[in-house]
């Protein structure tokens, strides 16, 4: 009887250990990952709290880049605007903007529309000079109107 005991507490000894040594390597999976960005190597200026779109800014797209990071710009009627995205959005080296789920949205030299809100006028992250700020909620192509 004591040997059937010991047996059925060595198994769950055994079973506990293998439980634990699972998930030890699940999470130190997990912590190798890269983390940070979601696709793209480079960061892009971001709003901290877009609120909801309120108008559309179009217009033929730019972008630079500044060491670690991408500036988006477009050139639309009212002059130059300076893009802010969601958390989460990237840009990859050939600066394609990429969305959180890495996505690409908008490669430079397209006429695209962003929805979104105005901000004031100054500088992002990333960005040479400043410019009308637009908080980018959504990205899509332009209406075209006959």
């Amino acid at each position: 009887m004591q040997i059937a005991v010991r047996r059925l507490r060595l198994r769950r000894i055994r079973r506990l250990l293998v439980t634990v040594g699972v998930l030890l390597l699940a999470l130190v999976g997990v912590a190798l990952l890269p983390q940070g960005l979601h696709r793209g190597a480079l960061a892009v200026a971001t709003a901290d709290r877009p609120g909801a779109a309120s108008g559309v800014v179009q217009g033929r797209v730019s972008a630079s880049r500044s060491g670690d990071r991408a500036c988006f710009t477009v050139a639309a009627a009212q002059g130059r605007v300076l893009l802010e995205f969601p958390a989460g959005w990237s840009a990859g080296t050939d600066l394609r903007l990429l969305d959180a789920a890495g996505q690409t949205r908008v490669r430079p030299g397209t006429v695209m529309a962003f929805l979104g809100s105005p901000r004031a006028a100054g500088a992002v992250a990333g960005c040479r000079g400043t410019g009308r700020i637009w908080a980018v909620t959504d990205v899509r192509l332009p209406s075209l109107r006959r």
